[in-house]
């Protein structure tokens, strides 16, 4: 998975495309708001998410870069962001690992990076095999909304399972989970700590990844706070796979 959004090679699609890309759905029967969305995500969101110093992130401020810039963003990527939040509710995944295709990809359904991640999750070719997606051509997988999502979800699924922590979980999503289990029972530890650097000698950006997470939550908090205005009146179409117009029960268990 690629840590680092500044490192990704677009395709040439604007944000008013996303919603359709590799993704031929049929119209649901009624519309959400951006409200149902960030109301989803903010009230699913762990509040120890956001520490203190995550509250102060300059890389959350330098993401943003230009608040009303990132509001036509925001606004643009809601069926993305609806889908994927939606989804893990559903699953009853921490709200957190929604939050992961906007370190990734900035939501983009057709961004590549160098090395082999792909898609809105950045999805390397080896776990989208693993997880039933079609790798290379026109018709890769990690380039469909439903699909490439359905598949992450699941992977994060199974880290959940395996660590019952959201935060070593997002850093087994970044490593690698062979390389994560390893370290931690080299070290004699149960989970991983970011904050704490540990389990020791991992990338920096695995550390970091979890505070951009930390700081996105904040963000999702508190969006006043970083100078955006949230587009809560924004209306649109969910893709197919959310036509319940009843959002899931929230899951409690951070």
């Amino acid at each position: 998975m690629n840590p680092w959004p500044t490192c990704l090679l677009m395709a040439a699609m604007g944000y008013d495309g996303m919603a359709a890309a590799q993704d031929a759905y049929k119209p649901a029967a009624f519309e959400r708001s951006g409200a149902d969305v960030f109301n989803r995500i903010s009230t699913a969101l762990d509040p120890a998410s956001c520490s203190e110093s995550a509250a102060k992130s300059a890389w959350m401020k330098d993401y943003i870069h230009d608040p009303k810039w990132f509001e036509r963003q925001l606004t643009a990527m809601l069926p993305i962001l609806d889908h994927v939040s939606y989804q893990a509710q559903k699953r009853g995944l921490p709200m957190e690992y929604a939050l992961i295709p906007f370190v990734e990809s900035r939501f983009q359904p057709k961004a590549v990076a160098k090395g082999g991640p792909t898609g809105l999750w950045q999805i390397m070719p080896e776990t989208g095999r693993y997880y039933g997606l079609q790798i290379g051509g026109k018709k890769d997988g990690r380039f469909s909304i439903i699909k490439s999502t359905d598949a992450a979800l699941s992977y994060l699924q199974k880290l959940q399972s395996m660590f019952g922590d959201w935060q070593t979980g997002i850093m087994a999503y970044n490593a690698g989970d062979s390389r994560l289990r390893g370290s931690l029972k080299r070290q004699g530890l149960a989970k991983a700590d970011a904050d704490k650097r540990l389990p020791t000698g991992l990338a920096p950006h695995t550390y970091a990844y979890v505070k951009k997470i930390r700081a996105l939550s904040c963000f999702m908090f508190d969006p006043a706070s970083f100078g955006v205005n949230l587009p809560t009146d924004a209306v649109f179409t969910p893709l197919e796979a959310d036509t319940d117009p009843v959002a899931p029960v929230p899951d409690n268990g951070n």
